[in-house]
């Protein structure tokens, strides 16, 4: 196994974490409601969790965390910069966009993980792993208060 191998691979799943972090600081900003905020503001403490949980990897290895300096980062902030001066209205678009973006992360992290398995240690594994299964209950959970608006109104209810 490489070190400095899984040393890249893992601050690629950083650069993911942080992202997914960026995004609900996004969502959080783009509504009023209160059960949503404090829901999105679990889903970043999650994605610190799991950012801190590598870093310390990476700092084992004896590797420098990714600080997430490239130009798509820059300009994911500058767009979320643009989005934050709009506010989602409709409960349901910003639940549909935070389940498409907790979508995207889990086929990333699949990606990553399956491409990558000879560079990470069965530790590193289990962990991604472990990771990845959390992602998918929170995606789940988006999925699952999406598809419940759209039964309250199908039977005209107030969700």
């Amino acid at each position: 196994m490489n070190t400095k191998k899984s040393i890249s691979v893992l601050n690629t799943f950083i650069g993911i974490n942080n992202n997914r972090f960026e995004s609900y600081i996004k969502a959080s900003k783009q509504t009023n409601e209160s059960d949503l905020i404090i829901l999105f503001l679990g889903f970043q403490e999650k994605s610190q969790r799991c950012t801190a949980e590598l870093v310390s990897e990476v700092q084992k290895l004896g590797g420098k965390p990714s600080k997430n300096s490239s130009l798509k980062i820059y300009f994911s902030r500058i767009w979320l910069q643009i989005n934050l001066k709009f506010k989602i209205n409709d409960r349901e678009d910003l639940l549909n966009r935070c389940e498409y973006d907790a979508d995207i992360t889990l086929k990333k992290y699949l990606a990553v993980l399956r491409n990558n398995t000879a560079h990470l240690s069965p530790k590193h594994q289990n962990i991604l792993h472990a990771q990845h299964q959390s992602i998918k209950k929170e995606h789940d959970t988006l999925k699952g208060l999406g598809d419940l608006l759209v039964t309250c109104r199908r039977f005209n209810l107030d969700a």
